[in-house]
């Protein structure tokens, strides 16, 4: 880890075991010489902790990954639809005070009703954008890239070590 990132990206995975090839595995080493920080977790609690400690400048979260211990009897977290804590996460994500921009990640809908419903959901908490899985490393990047654009006005954040 560098000592003074430029900019820190919370990831979630939702798979514990993901291969090589997986974006949430490249992401970071492709980032880290730039300065930028990519802390990959796998659930919500670990998540929310990161957060208390890094300042987060964005977060991509996988609405498939699970709570963690000790969240199933949060009152936000009983609000979520089935057992996913994507929707949680984003939400106490957006309660920080530099509210990162979040991008979530979904599998594919059912149907279209459950697909705007969903998306629906994401923009009424805050979500910069929604991309279905699988995704490509390409498309997290442009993503990204539009994140520095549009929230931090084509700048890096200020360097921060702490939330």
């Amino acid at each position: 880890m560098s000592p003074h990132p430029r900019f820190n990206v919370l990831l979630t995975e939702d798979r514990p075991h993901a291969g090589e090839q997986h974006w949430t595995v490249q992401l970071p080493r492709l980032l880290q010489p730039h300065g930028i920080e990519a802390y990959v977790v796998g659930n919500g609690r670990a998540a929310l902790h990161l957060a208390g400690r890094v300042a987060i400048h964005a977060a991509v979260i996988d609405l498939g990954t699970p709570l963690g211990h000790g969240c199933d009897d949060d009152p936000i977290a009983g609000h979520v639809h089935g057992s996913a804590g994507g929707l949680w996460l984003l939400e106490l994500l957006r309660r920080l005070p530099n509210q990162p921009p979040v991008v979530l990640l979904r599998k594919p809908a059912s149907s279209r009703k459950q697909a705007e419903r969903l998306l629906r959901e994401a923009l009424r908490l805050g979500a910069f954008s929604v991309l279905n899985k699988p995704v490509s490393l390409e498309e997290i990047l442009t993503v990204f890239q539009r994140v520095v654009e549009r929230r931090y006005r084509g700048a890096w954040p200020i360097k921060s070590d702490h939330a």
